[in-house]
């Protein structure tokens, strides 16, 4: 895996992975939509969609751990305090060769810089509205997850966005 390779990728998919509406129903599809996914590749995951102001959907599958909502919890902070896929965090510290820096202000059981987490954006709309987060497999799988199940949504080739194989 390039480091680089998967930066340009991960900004990408933030670019095009935008959502012309997103309510109570897109939640649940999606939510759905990566419970069967992972559920047809034998994973186990928890799988959490929110907007800042509330859940719209929760799931952990069979085999999940306590901790794994604690990781979604954080991961979907990183995403809530950077705008950014959580996924793109952890790029950002594997090329510079360190974690957040003392002056990020960053409290790491608040914050998680692990892929999995993805912003939820609306067409017209600046900002990020709220986060798609998966647990249960590496960070880099948990991103990958999150990716195909919204391209899949939004009828884009969830194969183009994909992150090349390691």
């Amino acid at each position: 895996m390039a480091v680089d390779d998967d930066i340009a990728k991960v900004a990408e998919q933030e670019r095009q992975l935008v959502f012309p509406r997103f309510d109570e129903d897109t939640a649940f599809a999606i939510g759905s939509a990566l419970r069967q996914a992972a559920a047809d590749k034998g994973k186990a995951l928890a799988i959490d969609i929110r907007t800042w102001d509330r859940p719209l959907f929760y799931f952990a599958m069979a085999g999940t751990l306590p901790d794994n909502a604690e990781w979604v919890r954080r991961k979907s902070n990183t995403v809530r305090r950077y705008n950014r896929a959580s996924y793109a965090m952890t790029l950002r510290h594997q090329k510079r060769g360190s974690g957040f820096a003392h002056d990020d202000g960053v409290d790491e059981m608040e914050i998680a810089a692990h892929g999995g987490s993805f912003p939820i954006r609306l067409a017209g709309f600046s900002g990020v509205l709220g986060s798609i987060t998966v647990s249960g497999v590496p960070g880099r799988d948990d991103h990958g997850f999150v990716v195909a199940a919204i391209a899949q949504h939004l009828g884009l080739d969830a194969a183009a966005l994909a992150l090349s194989a390691e």
